[in-house]
């Protein structure tokens, strides 16, 4: 299993709101990655997390938290988070592209 697989089963199996910690500590917890010698696996899963929502990956959606960390979850657990949660603002990627003058 992939670290982005092992993401993925952890958020469904955690089906909620949850941050890259509680994530990395579920992945370790029910051995689904081995990180080996590693020195920052929660650093990397955070990583990872940022990059499903910067590649604009459909399966996972974040809300900003208070003092300005990240609660994700997967967007098929809508359904089982509470809508008042969801009110916050989800972040959705667009893809920002430099403009360039036609010459």
């Amino acid at each position: 299993m992939t670290i982005k697989e092992a993401i993925l089963k952890s958020l469904d199996d955690i089906n909620g709101l949850t941050n890259y910690m509680e994530v990395h500590d579920h992945i370790i917890k029910n051995g689904y990655y081995d990180f080996g010698p590693a020195k920052t696996p929660p650093a990397t899963i955070s990583a990872l997390l940022g990059d499903f929502i910067r590649n604009g990956d459909s399966r996972v959606k974040r809300i900003k938290q208070e003092g300005g960390s990240y609660a994700y979850y997967l967007t098929k657990n809508e359904q089982d988070i509470g809508i008042e949660i969801l009110s916050g603002s989800t972040e959705t990627t667009s893809v920002k592209l430099p403009y360039f003058s036609p010459q």
